[in-house]
């Protein structure tokens, strides 16, 4: 009789966790940042000299803090950027010097208080 009276409870908690959303305002609390657009990559100057950059496009203009990491294998931080802006455009670019090994370059922006985050890894 308990066990029955547990599988009903439990049958019910799970029908309220379904449907409740449902009854929920249809407000979202934040909006979706699906449409900030953000490209990056370390681009070959000469010699050993290699060009970390990034471009985020803001179509609605809000406040955005973007950071540019370059770390080496052992994701030591080599090198970084970072600004904050509401422009349109957002583009970021960092000169490095570099030798032959493994780097994982990291984009992370803020949008509204929401962090998205990249990452891409180079040999080089």
């Amino acid at each position: 009789m308990k066990r029955k009276v547990l599988c009903v409870v439990l049958a019910l908690l799970m029908c309220m966790m379904v449907t409740m959303p449902a009854f929920a305002d249809g407000t979202a609390e934040m909006p979706v940042r699906a449409d900030i657009g953000a490209s990056f990559g370390l681009k070959h100057v000469s010699g050993s000299t290699y060009k970390m950059w990034a471009r985020i496009n803001n179509p609605e203009g809000v406040s955005v803090f973007v950071k540019l990491t370059l770390y080496n294998a052992s994701y030591n931080s080599i090198a970084s950027i970072g600004t904050t802006s509401s422009n349109t455009l957002i583009g970021l670019s960092k000169n490095v010097t570099l030798s032959s090994g493994t780097y994982h370059l990291r984009l992370s922006y803020t949008a509204e208080g929401v962090t998205y985050s990249y990452e891409k890894t180079y040999n080089i």
